[in-house]
């Protein structure tokens, strides 16, 4: 597996690395909206985070950049802070498994019996992302994530919070039910690097811990190193903090992908 379809599960490693998808809950809203500010929003999300040791759950995934695009089902595991596990299938059959850990990428290809292992810094260094765990486990779970904290301003439009925090060329835009601080949309850029994520969550439904989980995420990439790149992911199954089996072997006849 070379070129797009290594780029590509690279990209759905990380989209994870950044959703039953029934309708969501209604919300209950408040008679009277609280107006916060941007600082105290802004501790009031990072407190309101989803809370999960384990993750296990699976989806379908749609990914397009425009000359590419493929549609799978997988299947997800997270271990808080110790990994993210993936198993891609098509037709049944899977054609590749994934694995982050602390400071490791590790994918095998399965239609090509080959295999890759790389520094988590080789993510940022080839595609200038961000290789970095615990974020990713954030977007998985659905929590907002920070490229800068600085600076926070909040506006409030009809029932929906808007914070953003900047720093130099960095930027976070957070969009906000104001009767829950549920996630809607988030947007981070770093003009500097000239990259961008944008996410928009959707479908959310109740998952037995501290808050909803978002069932359906749409995620937009773009950056001069990626292009242009689109991921959905519908998740139809998730269980929290259950015991949970990883597996990731190499098969002997496997060999090392050629970069």
């Amino acid at each position: 597996m070379h070129g797009k379809i290594y780029f590509a599960l690279l990209l759905l490693s990380l989209a994870l690395l950044a959703s039953s998808c029934g309708p969501g809950r209604e919300l209950t809203r408040r008679n009277r909206i609280e107006v916060l500010a941007g600082p105290e929003l802004l501790d009031r999300v990072v407190r309101n985070q989803l809370q999960a040791e384990t993750l296990d759950g699976k989806a379908r995934i749609q990914y397009d950049d425009g000359s590419f695009s493929m549609g799978v089902t997988a299947s997800i595991k997270m271990i808080k802070d110790s990994l993210i596990w993936m198993s891609v299938k098509k037709f049944g059959f899977e054609v590749a498994r994934a694995m982050i850990t602390q400071d490791s990428l590790y994918v095998l290809d399965r239609i090509n019996n080959e295999y890759a292992v790389e520094p988590l810094s080789y993510i940022e260094d080839r595609y200038n992302l961000p290789g970095n765990l615990g974020m990713m486990q954030q977007v998985l779970l659905g929590n907002p994530v920070f490229l800068t904290t600085a600076n926070p301003e909040s506006t409030l439009e009809a029932d929906t919070y808007r914070l953003t925090a900047s720093s130099g060329s960095r930027r976070n835009e957070l969009w906000l039910s104001a009767a829950d601080y549920q996630l809607q949309r988030l947007a981070v850029s770093d003009e500097a690097e000239n990259r961008s994520l944008d996410m928009s969550y959707d479908a959310y439904a109740d998952a037995g811990l501290n808050r909803d989980f978002s069932y359906l995420r749409m995620l937009e990439v773009d950056s001069d190193e990626t292009g242009n790149a689109r991921i959905t992911i519908e998740f139809n199954q998730v269980d929290f903090d259950v015991p949970t089996e990883i597996r990731f072997d190499v098969p002997s006849r496997y060999q090392r992908m050629g970069k």
